[in-house]
């Protein structure tokens, strides 16, 4: 019986390796990232993701549990497969002004049928991650983007 849970476990890391891989490509990655950032991130995603991927409509935090551990590092390995069959790409957009002291942050989740969700927040620009703001700096502009990784495709992004 440990064989046959063994031998599971490998088949399904392996799944998620090629899986992932084949979802990464060459997909600048946000490896930086701040505590205020990334709870709002899982926030915003637990809420798009129950609705537009798991089709759990006005679904209470209960209902959503699985996949709020998920997307905070603990994997459920049926919602993980239901995600990756679904969503093509999570993407994040960071816009700052000069005259202004925070960052606006807008969260696109694209699925694979072609719909898309969105969430935006601002964020003091102390919460930004550091290699975004030297982007800003460096760039000169208004906007920067970056592509986010499901936690467990991290290992195999960077």
């Amino acid at each position: 019986m440990s064989f046959a849970l063994i031998a599971l476990a490998v088949a399904l890391a392996v799944y998620l390796f090629l899986r992932s891989r084949r979802k990464s490509g060459d997909a600048e990655v946000a490896r930086e990232s701040t505590p205020a950032l990334d709870s709002w991130i899982a926030q915003a995603l637990e809420v798009e993701l129950a609705e537009g991927a798991l089709g759990m409509r006005a679904s209470t935090p209960e209902e959503r549990r699985k996949l709020a551990k998920s997307l905070r590092g603990e994997p459920d390995p049926e919602i993980v497969s239901s995600l990756e069959d679904k969503v093509k790409a999570v993407e994040l957009e960071y816009v700052k002004y000069a005259h202004e002291a925070d960052a606006e942050i807008t969260l696109r989740v694209r699925y694979e049928d072609g719909n898309a969700g969105t969430a935006s927040k601002r964020l003091a620009w102390t919460d930004v991650p550091a290699s975004i703001r030297s982007d800003f700096e460096r760039r000169g502009g208004t906007r920067v983007f970056r592509t986010w990784v499901f936690p467990w495709a991290r290992a195999h992004a960077l």
